[in-house]
């Protein structure tokens, strides 16, 4: 409420101020004569000339006639139904006269004509003083620029002014808006706070138009910003040719019709945009082709203002402000029910566009009834100017913050996108590396069933285990099981040879048979207490109960050493396609992200690839761990890739110490052909890629350097024929727990 409650109070001062009039009373004229006797005009502010003038229709004449009335103005300001001949209706001429009684301090005294609307002579006890356009020829333009005329210098008490006014152009004839009188200097301070206010207010509405034309051009296109842009620019120009009508100082006062126009043009324009604007805010409350509809109709006296001549155009001006009274209602219509929604900014919004229909159809009203009063659409703008700045500073501020979630949704669908993409590229090889420890389970599950089955096959002619000989059989199974890297090849038939010629020389029955066992399961020698048990009757049985036993076990551990592989796979790749929606830093080792993601790509390095990584211990480092991930795989990936399965990737961990910051780094180097110089600084560029079509997004690099510019690090390529490396550094940005750049480095692995 204490917000609401400033903005009354603004509205309140600024109306005060701005409809602020003289109180004390201005000098009348009464029956032809205006009395400045006792004017100070050192003092009094200009005034206008209001009262009842001399008026005699259809003659030009220095003298009043018996035709002669008295017209008030501004009450009466259309000299239509006066006039006697039979003329177009307005097109006539007339004779205004008063007299004035001068103060006794006779300053330079002049009179301000705002606009005529017709041409005008005007005389000084019948001296020509000053003029507007031409009342002798015809062919001269439209002049409505205003002007000042001084009175001449006179010792007389009273002067008589009289005005020759001549309507060649506009259908409401007569003098339309009355002139201020007073002296020069109060005048053109008047006129110069009036330029002032105007400058202001113009400068306002194209800085505001051209920040919403630059909202259009970089925010999706929204066609409110644009028209809005168009609104300010019509009220830029509207604000020039109404007032002091600042337009004639660049144009010149021979350019009055083409001021005309652009007055209508910009005012019936300005009533399209800005329905379309605010239509645009509102769309769900009214049908578009109502808005579409009401735009045709007032098309066609907007094209008329431009292609019509100033008879026509004056003669359905009055018509169109009716139109325009429609699209004031629609407006208020419209603001009505966004208020009443409580939208966001619709206080603003609707305060704005209610001062400015109130200014809007107060002038109208005038017009229509040919009333003279205060014009409001200069302050109306003003305040919709200055509400519009806070609707739109709230507006686009909550289309920033929504933006700002819709990029992170964005990025979210890209990352997880590139990351589907590099899981197509590397599932073969994740497949093989799951199924092949599937397949040992599967084959040595099988050979257990069949050592189990052949165990208990053979037990009913195996020996009993005595005491004596238990721990022959227990020893053959430890020393069997202490070391499980079987030889293969040479190696197997020069051990068992080993082994024949030892069982020989102790004239060990079944020696082959024998060297063959302990070979198979992984005997590196024959103890010298083995012996004496080999050469009882029952050995074979013995030695054959322990290798059925051994193998048992040796395929119990295979079991269990594939399936913790296969688990470690299935949990990287869990990690890897995992993203944390929440997206909370967390403290990681970049070696074990780096080990999580070889794990998975090792398929595709282990076949002609020589990897090498040199891992130094370093500090932990807060990141958010999913989307390094995405970084590491991106340029591992695209490591391999370019060497095309064969050459040397190596990969390092370390930290260093930048601009006096700590840093921990990740290089990634392969042994590829390199980036050429003319593409080096493209390959950060959404979509760019050097690989055919359908094999790459040119995503991945272009996330991964969005990925470490969020971590407040950055990328540094080093390239040259046969070498390029890749180097991300991160910042630690808790400086407590880093290691000195000089402190000892334990490696974790060099392989």
């Amino acid at each position: 409420m204490q917000v609401y409650a400033k903005i009354l109070l603004f509205l309140s001062i600024t109306f005060l101020f701005s409809c602020k009039r003289d109180l004390s009373p201005n000098p009348l004229i009464i029956q032809g004569n205006l009395n400045l006797n006792d004017n100070h005009f050192n003092s009094q502010l200009p005034f206008p000339m209001e009262g009842e003038w001399i008026f005699t229709p259809g003659v030009f004449q220095f003298e009043p006639s018996e035709n002669s009335i008295y017209v008030s103005i501004p009450d009466v300001p259309n000299w239509n139904s006066f006039q006697t001949t039979k003329k177009e209706e307005g097109l006539e001429i007339g004779t205004y006269q008063i007299t004035i009684q001068l103060p006794k301090e006779t300053n330079r005294l002049t009179f301000y004509f705002l606009a005529m609307h017709s041409d005008c002579q005007v005389f000084q006890d019948r001296e020509l003083i000053g003029e507007f356009g031409s009342i002798v020829d015809d062919s001269r333009p439209l002049d409505r620029m205003p002007i000042l005329i001084h009175l001449k210098p006179t010792n007389q008490s009273s002067i008589k002014l009289t005005l020759f006014v001549k309507n060649r152009f506009y259908r409401w004839g007569g003098i339309r808006i009355t002139p201020i009188f007073g002296s020069e200097d109060s005048i053109v301070h008047s006129i110069q706070v009036s330029q002032l206010k105007e400058t202001i207010l113009a400068g306002g509405l194209i800085f505001i138009g051209l920040y919403q034309l630059g909202i259009y051009f970089t925010r999706r296109k929204v066609s409110g910003s644009l028209y809005f842009f168009f609104f300010c620019f019509l009220m830029f120009f509207q604000i020039l040719v109404t007032g002091s009508q600042s337009l004639f100082l660049i144009l010149g006062k021979e350019y009055g019709e083409l001021v005309y126009r652009i007055d209508l043009f910009t005012e019936y324009m300005g009533v399209i945009c800005g329905l379309m604007y605010i239509h645009c805010l509102t769309k769900e409350y009214i049908h578009k082709n109502l808005i579409y509809g009401y735009s045709l109709v007032i098309l066609i006296p907007i094209l008329n203002t431009i292609f019509g001549s100033i008879q026509s155009i004056s003669r359905y001006h009055y018509y169109v402000l009716y139109l325009i009274i429609i699209a004031l209602v629609i407006l208020f219509y419209l603001i009505f029910r966004y208020i009443k929604d409580k939208r966001s900014g619709s206080i603003y919004l609707g305060l704005s566009v209610i001062l400015l229909i109130t200014a809007a159809t107060n002038d109208i009203i005038l017009t229509l009834f040919h009333k003279q009063g205060t014009f409001y659409l200069n302050i109306g703008l003003l305040l919709f100017v200055f509400f519009q700045s806070l609707f739109l500073s709230k507006h686009i501020s909550g289309e920033i913050v929504s933006a700002e979630i819709k990029f992170k949704d964005v990025l979210f669908q890209l990352i997880q996108s590139e990351k589907l993409s590099s899981i197509g590229m590397t599932v073969t090889s994740v497949a093989h590396e799951i199924n092949s420890p599937l397949s040992a389970v599967i084959l040595t599950s099988d050979s257990i069933r069949d050592n189990i089955s052949d165990f208990f096959r053979q037990l009913p002619q195996m020996e009993s285990i005595s005491k004596k000989s238990f721990p022959f059989v227990l020893s053959l199974i430890e020393y069997s099981m202490s070391d499980q890297s079987l030889p293969t090849g040479l190696e197997f038939r020069q051990k068992k040879a080993i082994f024949l010629d030892e069982l020989k020389k102790n004239q060990i029955l079944y020696s082959d048979q024998y060297a063959e066992i302990f070979v198979t399961v992984g005997i590196k020698e024959i103890p010298n207490e083995w012996i004496q048990i080999l050469n009882q009757y029952n050995s074979k049985s013995l030695v054959l109960m322990a290798e059925k036993i051994v193998n048992i076990l040796l395929g119990t551990n295979a079991i269990q050493s594939s399936a913790n592989r296969a688990i470690k796979i299935a949990q990287a790749l869990k990690n890897f396609t995992h993203f944390d929606p929440k997206a909370e830093m967390k403290t990681i080792h970049l070696s074990d992200s780096l080990h999580q993601i070889l794990t998975i790509l090792q398929g595709s390095l282990k076949h002609g690839i020589e990897l090498k990584t040199n891992f130094v211990e370093i500090p932990p480092i807060n990141c958010y761990p999913d989307e390094l991930n995405q970084v590491w795989t991106n340029m591992i990936q695209n490591a391999t890739q370019s060497m095309n399965g064969k050459g040397k990737l190596t990969i390092e961990i370390n930290q260093t110490i930048l601009k006096n910051n700590p840093f921990a780094f990740v290089s990634i180097e392969d042994t590829g052909p390199g980036v050429s110089k003319e593409i080096l600084d493209k390959i950060f560029d959404p979509f760019f890629t050097t690989k055919p079509i359908g094999q790459g997004t040119g995503l991945g690099l272009y996330i991964s350097k969005q990925i470490i510019e969020k971590h407040k690090g950055f990328i540094d390529v080093i390239s040259t024929k046969g070498i390029t490396k890749f180097i991300v550094y991160l910042p630690y940005l808790d400086k407590t727990n880093t290691v000195n750049e000089d402190s000892d480095s334990t490696l974790i692995s060099n392989k």
